[in-house]
């Protein structure tokens, strides 16, 4: 029994090891996630959402459901379509956050735009780009791995709505062709 619980403490503490944060160096980007929004937990910065950027509703973390024909909005996030169906079809998700996951103990640079800088919920709203210009917020939506973000107003929507077009008829990501 003895041996068993000193095993059960080694497992937990080398996985607690392999899981451990990545050093808190300033602007690095220290943890990825995903429901509402796609966000990075930045070392001096925290909790920033990708601005403009939509996770596919089945890639967050509550899948809603409203029965077709009703109009329920009041039991809806801000800014949930209002359907269990997936925005094109394919769960990115976790195609999303493996993406996201690459930038984990990269130093980025955050940009604010003036617009809805927050929300009650204390999330914050922002560009990301890479030390090498990469920005991260088009990425996301070039690749495919979320959409334009339609109910919020900020300078590069347009930019953003037109990228989401041509990743559709580009059909890469959330819009390519449905697996089996």
């Amino acid at each position: 029994m003895l041996v068993a619980l000193a095993l059960v403490f080694l497992a937990l503490s080398s996985a607690a090891r392999a899981t451990q944060d990545v050093a808190c160096k300033p602007d690095t980007v220290l943890a990825v996630a995903h429901g509402r929004d796609y966000t990075l937990t930045i070392c001096g910065v925290g909790v920033v959402s990708l601005r403009g950027v939509e996770p596919p509703l089945r890639s967050a973390n509550v899948l809603i459901r409203v029965p077709p024909g009703s109009r329920t909005n009041e039991s809806l996030p801000f800014g949930a379509p209002d359907s269990a169906e997936l925005v094109g079809g394919n769960n990115v998700g976790p195609d999303a956050i493996a993406y996201l996951s690459k930038f984990v103990g990269q130093r980025v640079t955050v940009v604010y735009d003036g617009y809805r800088m927050g929300d009650d919920g204390g999330r914050r709203y922002a560009y990301v780009f890479l030390r090498d210009k990469t920005f991260v917020n088009t990425e996301m939506i070039r690749l495919g791995l979320g959409y334009a973000d339609r109910q919020g107003t900020h300078p590069r929507r347009d930019e953003f709505l037109a990228l989401e077009m041509s990743a559709r008829r580009s059909k890469v990501g959330v819009w390519s062709e449905k697996m089996p």
